[in-house]
């Protein structure tokens, strides 16, 4: 463990009490302690768990009327997400503490959601808009015991709107590059049946998704649109049964250009899903019973008939994924102090592909059939609590079943001690993994799960609204899996090694002014392919896409009962990003971000909002060869 870390890390917390300790508690600021989470599948209160959480609140999102999930999490201590900031449309990826696209579990009210045709399971977090959303739950570390599969960095659990009252809310905005947005949401109840309806279009001129190095190519923007409608009903059965049910749907269709640095005047990308699933709850006092079933259907098209960038003439790439998902657990207290969890789950998943090119060399057609795997697990996790609940201990283990590679268990340990009422000890040490995904095996069956050991160790103050917290984490994995371009063909190769710190603080100042920061420290090294050469081994000691220093500064000022504004920073280091087929990385430049926000309250039912971002302009890229966005206004009117 680095020295320079650990002492960063004491010298933080012993000035905590010292430093927050002389703030009185706001008694108009929701109490940290009272704030509900999910992180171990069972409501509890945030601070009744030894897990690092980080929440984003219904008052947050609010406050990032007209921006998107991706741009929110963006600005999350430990997570990175290139291609957020660049043109609408670019599927942004999701490197949590630096592990790799894949490695982080995406769920949608609980049910782990990915496309199988990707190349690693991926989600693109464009098909879920951010006004559809009640909270985000961002859990850090390995979370396979509870979670299975994909959970190596972390998991994300986007929680969509559903309240006992009844409400109406809609919103209209126009921004730059000409984005246009709409939404609207109604919520009532008949009987004992709650339920929820949600619409949304977007729309965007766009500009160019390539970035053109000469300024005088004439590349075309890159134009996008996107409609969304999801239904969510609950009746209450009685007073301990509850069902829940919800669909949504999901399509845009973006224009995209032909790779970096490299425009295409007529190249579309569509993304379509279908997400319909139910929720059968049993709760009295500390028992649950839940059983969890979704059905997920997935369309891609990439269409691209244009010449005036490549050798075809036209082309035709078309990707069908169904996945389906079943979780069924118990929670109950054995002991008073004791509550225990026990579960299992089942996942499914196949996909196909159909290809179609016309070149100066003739026709060329290909499909691709149907596969599919499957994969099911048993799981349990105890939670124990002493009488003076200074101690919390969660102790859990996975054993999973893969239709193509076998079994593999995963464990985790995750013990926390209070040293006074607001300064609790963290530490965690776990196994995750990540299976295969379907497009991998169906290239090479032989391949392996890829496997990771985590450690964490943090140290958390909480008094009132008040709170900060620093964890230094350590991951190594093995049989990590990518593309040999030897022979072509996915393997089992990478070992990749990080360790980091995260620094979060959230503090109240006054009724008026409150205050936020994260810091996030990440070094990795990773043992690949050489990417010049591509026919020996060498260990990077950086990962691509992934900054080693970011930092992120939020003040949020409540002027009177009328209006508020929140001023926001961001600061990216230097990284690395791949330079071209056998050709050396490149470095990508620094940046700093400054955004703010406005909002004036016109009466109780009706808000007026503007955000900026990027207000000083700054000439950067997420992505090698690819544009990120200007300066960008957006105004608009939220209905309540």
């Amino acid at each position: 463990m680095s020295k320079k870390i650990m002492t960063l890390s004491v010298c933080l917390i012993a000035t905590m009490s010292n430093l927050f300790g002389q703030q009185k508690d706001s008694t108009k600021t929701t109490q940290l302690e009272d704030v509900i989470v999910t992180a171990n599948k069972i409501e509890q209160k945030q601070n009744g768990t030894s897990k690092v959480i980080t929440l984003i609140t219904a008052a947050q999102i609010q406050q990032n009327a007209g921006r998107t999930i991706a741009q929110v999490l963006n600005e999350q201590a430990g997570l990175s997400l290139p291609g957020t900031l660049s043109n609408l449309g670019t599927v942004p990826s999701i490197y949590m503490r630096g592990a790799a696209s894949g490695r982080t579990l995406i769920l949608l009210d609980g049910a782990p959601v990915g496309d199988p045709s990707m190349i690693s399971n991926e989600f693109d977090l464009n098909l879920v808009p951010l006004n559809q959303v009640e909270r985000i739950e961002i859990l850090k570390g390995a979370q396979s015991t509870l979670y299975g599969s994909d959970a190596i960095g972390g998991v994300i659990n986007i929680i969509t709107k559903s309240k006992g009252v009844p409400f109406v809310t809609g919103a209209l905005s126009y921004g730059s590059y000409g984005t246009k947005q709409g939404n609207l949401q109604f919520n009532s109840n008949i009987n004992k049946l709650n339920y929820t309806i949600g619409f949304e279009n977007q729309n965007a001129d766009g500009f160019s998704s390539a970035k053109d190095i000469t300024n005088k190519a004439n590349f075309d923007k890159d134009g996008y649109q996107n409609n969304s409608f999801f239904v969510k009903a609950k009746y209450q059965i009685d007073s301990l049964w509850n069902l829940q049910v919800s669909s949504r749907k999901t399509a845009y269709k973006s224009a995209i250009d032909y790779g970096g640095f490299r425009d295409d005047k007529d190249n579309e990308f569509k993304n379509a899903t279908t997400m319909s699933g139910l929720v059968l709850q049993y709760k009295k006092a500390k028992t649950t019973f839940q059983v969890q079933y979704q059905f997920t259907t997935q369309d891609r098209t990439y269409l691209n008939d244009s010449t005036d960038r490549t050798y075809l003439i036209y082309e035709n790439n078309q990707y069908a994924g169904k996945t389906h998902f079943a979780d069924a657990f118990l929670s109950t207290p054995i002991h008073k102090n004791i509550q225990w969890i026990v579960g299992t789950d089942f996942r499914y998943g196949s996909y196909n592909q159909t290809y179609a090119s016309i070149s100066q060399w003739g026709p060329y057609n290909d499909a691709f059939k149907d596969t599919f795997q499957f994969q099911n697990a048993l799981y349990t996790s105890v939670l124990i609590n002493d009488n003076a609940k200074k101690w919390l201990i969660e102790l859990g283990g996975r054993y999973n079943h893969h239709n193509r590679f076998g079994n593999n268990q995963t464990f985790t340990l995750n013990p926390s001690y209070a040293l006074t009422d607001q300064v609790r000890l963290i530490a965690s040490i776990s196994t995750g993994f990540k299976a295969p995904s379907l497009y991998q095996i169906s290239y090479n069956d032989q391949l392996k799960a890829e496997t990771s050991f985590n450690t964490e160790l943090g140290v958390s103050f909480r008094k009132g609204p008040v709170f900060a917290r620093a964890v230094y984490y350590n991951r190594n994995i093995k049989n990590g899996i990518d593309y040999n371009y030897i022979d072509y063909n996915f393997f089992n190769f990478i070992q990749q090694k990080v360790h980091g710190l995260e620094i979060e603080i959230q503090h109240p100042i006054n009724e008026k002014h409150q205050f936020s920061a994260n810091y996030t420290l990440m070094n990795g090294q990773e043992t690949n392919q050489n990417r010049i050469t591509t026919t020996d081994t060498i260990t990077y000691n950086y990962l691509l896409k992934r900054p080693k220093h970011s930092l992120n500064l939020q003040w949020h000022y409540t002027i009177n009962k009328k209006w508020d504004a929140s001023l926001t920073g961001r600061f990216i280091s230097e990284r690395k990003d791949v330079g071209g087929y056998a050709t050396p990385d490149v470095t990508l430049g620094y940046y700093t971000l400054l955004n703010a926000a406005i909002q004036y309250k016109w009466s109780n039912r009706i808000i007026l909002f503007a955000n900026g971002q990027n207000l000083l302009n700054d000439n950067f890229s997420e992505i090698s060869g690819y544009n990120a966005i200007g300066r960008m206004m957006q105004f608009g009117i939220r209905l309540n």
